[in-house]
């Protein structure tokens, strides 16, 4: 609770403290202090100035103020919004994009301004700066993409949405500039006749990897999903796969196994019916990796987890994994490249050329709701519907030619 002191310092002058019962680190030093307030005045005697202590000290504490921050934009980062909120509410993989982000382009750039020095022009110019060529990091020719400019627009709203939380600053300078535009791409996918081929190809490989993808083109379930599957998520019987939980890896958090954070409750935990053709399959890498079992020494996680993709000794392969043995597969096999995300495309775009219901699309994918599978896959539903119409017309045509 705040509470202020009238102190007199000679010729009718009063300096006015209030103490806010905070504190704050000191961006110079490192230390913290104590968040106190200061205030000089004139006035005739004791009482005047204690009459003006009451209202330095609504003033102070009242809805309507903000402190004028001389807080870097570097210590915001590492001292408020990382511990405070985005440890506490980012998951860890998107806390290490976000770290990427920050510490390559957004914190170089902002590291000599205090918040409250942020202007909407620093943004702006920043924003405008990585359109320009030569701004990529992977020593590749070309421009930054639309989505990598505006991931980092995201960032700093969303630091700045903290900062006014914690009334570092009054207003975001980000609210006042305009959104980077996205030019979203449509993702290619396989053909009914290229997945055939694909599938043909993985006869060869390896059985685990063999199981994944063809669990990524059957169910079309996100990678995350695929590395976290275990045998008990199985019921072989039934030919029923329970999609549970997921695993992910970062830098910083290590392996994480966490229930599925996309989609409402049921998209969470859902059931898909799974291809006949992989019972026995995932049979085979069941007994396999019971063995493996029996002979490892010592099981990671102490044999908590009886994963698919995994080590003899149950370890998780890092969900990275996949893409490199991807681009090998491909080139082996000399298959027209996709990336491993639009296998789950691939599984979608073939059901609605095949005539599933996009409900029934929704719930495999695990989308919150139809409204998210008809926005996605628009493109290939427009596709769909004017192959249907064709075959109505064809067949109304052929009933005419017959009359």
């Amino acid at each position: 609770m705040a509470t202020g002191h009238v102190r007199p310092r000679g010729k009718n002058k009063y300096q006015l403290e209030v103490d806010l019962g905070t504190s704050y680190t000191n961006p110079e030093t490192g230390k913290r202090k104590r968040n106190k307030k200061y205030k000089t005045i004139t006035a005739r005697g004791i009482r005047e100035a204690e009459l003006a202590l009451s209202k330095f000290l609504v003033e102070v504490t009242g809805k309507d103020y903000h402190e004028p921050s001389k807080m870097k934009f570097v210590d915001f980062v590492y001292n408020e919004w990382l511990p405070k909120h985005a440890r506490k509410h980012l998951s860890h993989t998107t806390l290490q994009k976000h770290m990427d982000y920050l510490e390559k382009r957004i914190l170089p750039a902002f590291q000599y301004l205090r918040m409250d020095q942020v202007k909407p022009m620093h943004l702006i110019d920043f924003l405008h700066n990585l359109e320009e060529d030569g701004m990529r990091l992977d020593g590749k020719a070309g421009k930054l993409s639309s989505s990598t400019i505006f991931y980092n627009y995201r960032i700093l709203n969303n630091l700045f949405n903290f900062a006014v939380t914690c009334r570092i600053v009054s207003k975001s300078p980000v609210k006042e500039i305009d959104k980077p535009k996205v030019e979203y791409k449509e993702s290619e996918v396989y053909t009914l006749e290229e997945a055939s081929d694909l599938l043909d190809c993985l006869e060869s490989e390896l059985l685990h990897w063999n199981i994944i993808v063809k669990l990524a083109i059957t169910t079309g379930m996100r990678r995350s999903e695929l590395f976290g599957l275990e045998f008990k998520h199985f019921d072989l019987d039934k030919r029923i796969l329970h999609v549970r939980q997921a695993l992910t890896h970062s830098r910083s958090g290590g392996y994480q196994v966490h229930e599925i954070k996309k989609g409402n409750r049921s998209a969470k935990k859902r059931d898909i019916i799974l291809s006949e053709s992989l019972i026995a399959p995932i049979k085979k890498l069941h007994l396999l990796r019971k063995r493996e079992r029996v002979a490892a020494k010592e099981l990671w996680g102490e044999g908590k987890y009886d994963f698919l993709l995994c080590d003899e000794n149950g370890k998780p392969y890092n969900p990275d994994s996949m893409k490199n043995w991807w681009s090998r597969f491909i080139k082996r096999h000399e298959l027209k490249y996709i990336n491993i995300h639009a296998l789950r495309h691939t599984s979608a775009t073939l059901l609605i050329n095949e005539g599933v219901h996009a409900k029934i699309i929704a719930e495999r994918l695990g989308h919150s709701n139809i409204t998210t599978t008809m926005n996605v896959y628009g493109h290939a539903l427009k596709q769909a519907d004017t192959v249907a119409t064709d075959k109505l017309d064809a067949a109304f045509s052929k009933r005419k030619l017959n009359q």
